[in-house]
């Protein structure tokens, strides 16, 4: 097992965190989906994972180092629902590796492996050159906040320059927001440098048998605290990965890998099942007892001759195949025979993992999950393994050894179609078509990842090919094959994706009334199909029941039509649970910024000239609506985003709509963007101060009374209020033993004076705040000389600037 825990290793990669200056790192945020990459940069240790040295190549092993970047998830390590504070996996990388027959190829390896000197990792050191690399994700267009982006340029170690481009769609239908595409477009230089140390080995370096390999070490989750650094964990739920061979409906596999969560494997019986009552399925992590359900997986999906497409995919593109004559992904009835999905061993050996990369082409590539068991003599559906020169291990032998065309069948060196199960609870579903039939499934623990990979593929001097590769999480099975699919729709496509209207700007100010004004401007009605707006709410109070109304309804909450519709409504909307289910022991679930949102009001085009704003920001904000419900109350905790539709129709990935609306990458008025930390992690030292801050992470809102103008006062149109009068334990803005009364309508310099029936001083209040939403004063009904007051009626003296002190009263009553 890794030493995870290391005492030493934790307080190096938290004295890391603390001293590396900022790096850059492409944070997705525009989607369902949110995880952070970041590629070889110029600042050699920004990135490194577990015993890695970034000057030195022998330690190194990360193309690209994905999430949890400083062992703290201090940014978003594939995390769905988007805007909850937890992660699914403790780590995951790609890696790159090429197999060389000469003997030369590696002399500074430390690796103890028979032909160590025949493969190396492909990665970035300060000797092989500048990196030219995007700060972060960024929207393609601010303005209209539809994609989002992240690009750029880094040398390796093998003479492979690599471009990458990275990016991500905002609208919820059809998944279209629940995925993450890269594009990696590879060039041989020919300049090897494994040492990395700028003095190249040789300068016309052919690849023979290039692997790419992505891992995600399963976990099933990490939490945030307040912080937004490493919180509690999921250490102990059945964590799985596994692989779809399902058929589709037009009988080609799914080609599926994927990661879930089950029971613990301690409570299953013999044939994998959980007895009746113990079945908490879908618990992502087990002490919250929440049922989520939500899986996640990768996979290649293609590899084409050639540079990048400027602005759209690779698909017209001419296949790039393996050195063995095979596609390097397979499509339609051969969907994913070629790309290799197993777990691995443990450890970072690249000549393993080379193996592992290309398990498929072997008799056992990795097939079952024994080390011991691999043989490497190539898999027999492919090859004729009697061809002379054949060399197990030697993938460059097994060219001359292709069966012709005609006489190939599918290769089964890895995991993909090993028929086992570990656990499988999506079957016996109301639809059959829903059902796991294929593939396979195996438990996790701290040793072994889930390993994708693609190749071998061979590289000229001076040759290009591009791999597409995506990302992808939804809820039960059926999500990320819907979202899976959608990523192959987008790249079918050519990255043409319908648009929604531009993404309106809001922000979310109290009111006088004690209520919420949420205001947005109208940008979006630049659009020429523009039909009009629809305004979302979410609220931290009461929890919901995270079987009816929790990850199930995101993929179709945007279809709302009901106005503050019941929980009922809404999840009606939702997916369906699994059938499996057998527990009492689910929990509510905290609602937040990843909702669940309900419709609050939907605006036609031809109802705008009602909700004009009249304030003084109505040059920012064109358009104000005030939150009438009585759901919104004093104190409590809110989430609000406005979508624009309009009203074109058409097909996503099969899934007809009749309009597009905009995502809630707005919620609160946040910018969308990463901005240094969450949105909940109020105690991080990044966490925004500033009104413009706070609005930009989309921060909660908690609604207050707003700063008031003393004239105001003085002109006797507002009061100076205080509340709950009278007050009774407990006030709905009490926490704990705290028991508060709260002072409303203040102008900044006011002197609250406190007086008992009596007229004698009992307390002194001061008043000095700036922040024009919040015009608030608690006072903990202790005397000036700390004594808690008792039940009793009291008089307040409000004196502020440039007017006649106010007057009231009220009562405690305890």
């Amino acid at each position: 097992m890794r030493k995870l825990f290391k005492a030493q290793g934790l307080l190096a990669a938290l004295l890391l965190a603390i001293a590396s200056p900022a790096f850059s790192q492409g944070v997705f945020t525009a989607g369902d989906l949110w995880d952070t990459f970041q590629f070889g940069g110029n600042e050699p240790n920004a990135r490194t994972y577990y015993g890695e040295n970034g000057s030195s190549a022998n330690t190194l092993y990360n193309l690209v180092r994905i999430g949890n970047l400083d062992r703290q998830w201090t940014s978003p390590t594939l995390t769905y629902p988007a805007g909850e504070n937890i992660h699914l996996p403790w780590g995951q990388d790609l890696e790159m590796i090429e197999y060389n027959p000469d003997a030369n190829f590696n002399t500074f390896t430390t690796s103890s492996n028979p032909k160590a000197n025949n493969y190396a990792f492909g990665v970035w050191t300060p000797g092989v050159g500048a990196a030219t690399i995007d700060q972060a994700a960024h929207y393609v267009d601010p303005n209209k906040r539809h994609n989002m982006i992240y690009e750029g340029t880094t040398p390796t170690t093998l003479g492979v320059t690599t471009k990458f481009r990275l990016q991500q769609w905002t609208i919820n239908h059809a998944n279209m927001n629940d995925f993450i595409v890269m594009e990696l477009e590879l060039t041989n230089t020919g300049r090897l440098d494994v040492d990395g140390d700028g003095n190249p080995e040789k300068t016309d370096n052919k690849i023979n048998a290039l692997t790419l390999n992505f891992r995600n070490e399963p976990i099933n989750s990490m939490s945030n605290n307040a912080a937004g650094r490493r919180g509690a964990s999921g250490w102990f739920t059945g964590v799985i990965s596994g692989y779809d061979a399902t058929p589709k409906a037009n009988g080609n596999p799914w080609n599926v890998p994927l990661i879930f969560s089950g029971p613990t494997p301690s409570r299953l019986d013999g044939n994998g099942w959980a007895p009746d009552g113990s079945r908490e399925l879908g618990v992502t992590m087990n002490r919250r007892k929440v049922y989520y359900d939500t899986y996640n997986g990768f996979r290649w999906i293609a590899a084409k001759k050639g540079p990048m497409n400027p602005s759209g995919s690779t698909v017209a593109s001419e296949d790039k195949e393996t050195i063995f004559d095979s596609p390097a992904v397979g499509e339609g009835a051969q969907a994913g025979w070629f790309s290799s999905v197993l777990k691995d061993y443990g450890g970072r050996d690249a000549q393993e993992h080379h193996n592992l990369a290309m398990g498929t082409f072997f008799a056992n590539g990795g097939r079952t999950y024994d080390r011991a068991s691999l043989d490497l003599g190539p898999d027999p559906n492919w090859f004729d393994p009697s061809t002379p020169g054949v060399t197990a291990g030697d993938p460059l032998s097994f060219v001359a050894a292709v069966r012709p065309e005609g006489e190939r069948n599918k290769p089964l060196g890895d995991m993909k179609f090993n028929g086992t199960y570990t656990q499988n609870w999506e079957k016996n579903n109301p639809d059959p078509a829903d059902d796991w039939t294929e593939g396979y499934s195996i438990t996790h623990a701290f040793d072994g990842d889930l390993m994708v990979g693609i190749g071998p593929l061979s590289l000229e001097v001076g040759e290009t090919v591009t791999l597409t590769f995506v990302e992808y999480a939804g809820f039960r099975l059926q999500g990320v094959r819907n979202a899976s699919e959608a990523a192959q729709w987008a790249f079918d496509n050519n990255w043409n994706v319908p648009e929604p209207p531009p993404t309106p700007d809001v922000s979310v100010q109290p009111n006088i009334n004690q209520k919420i004004d949420i205001k947005w401007d109208a940008r979006a009605e630049s659009a020429a199909d523009f039909a009009g707006y629809k305004i979302y709410r979410s609220s931290a109070f009461p929890t919901i029941n995270s079987l009816e109304t929790g990850p199930r309804i995101l993929d179709n909450y945007h279809t709302q039509t009901v106005e503050q519709p019941t929980d009922t409504q809404l999840a009606a909307l939702g997916k369906p649970n699994n059938p499996n289910i057998s527990s009492s022991a689910y929990k509510n679930q905290d609602p937040g910024a990843w909702g669940p949102y309900k419709l609050v009001k939907n605006i036609s085009a031809s109802e705008l000239g009602s909700y004009l704003n009249s304030g003084s920001d109505s040059g920012d904000y064109r358009y104000s609506y005030e939150d009438p419900s009585d759901l919104v109350a004093f104190g409590f905790k809110y989430w609000y985003y406005v979508a624009a539709y309009d009203n074109e129709s058409g097909e996503i990935a099969g899934k007809p709509y009749t309009t597009l609306e905009t995502h809630r990458n707005n919620f609160n008025g946040s910018n969308g963007l990463w901005n240094g930390t969450y949105h909940y992690a109020t105690a991080a030292g990044a966490f925004p101060t500033t009104l413009a801050g706070l609005k930009n992470i989309g921060a909660e809102f908690v609604l207050k009374a707003p700063l008031v103008n003393a004239t105001d006062l003085a002109s006797g149109v507002l009061k100076v209020r205080v509340s709950p009068n009278p007050y009774k334990q407990q006030a709905l803005h009490d926490t704990g033993t705290e028991h508060k009364m709260l002072f409303t309508n203040l102008a900044t310099g006011t002197k609250i004076t406190i007086l008992d029936v009596s007229g004698q001083v009992v307390d002194v209040l001061r008043f000095d705040g700036t922040n024009p939403f919040d015009g608030t004063l608690f006072w903990d009904m202790f005397s000036k000389d700390g004594i808690e007051v008792t039940s009793g009626l009291y008089i307040f003296v409000a004196e502020y600037p440039g007017g006649t002190p106010q007057t009231g009263h009220f009562a405690i009553l305890r």
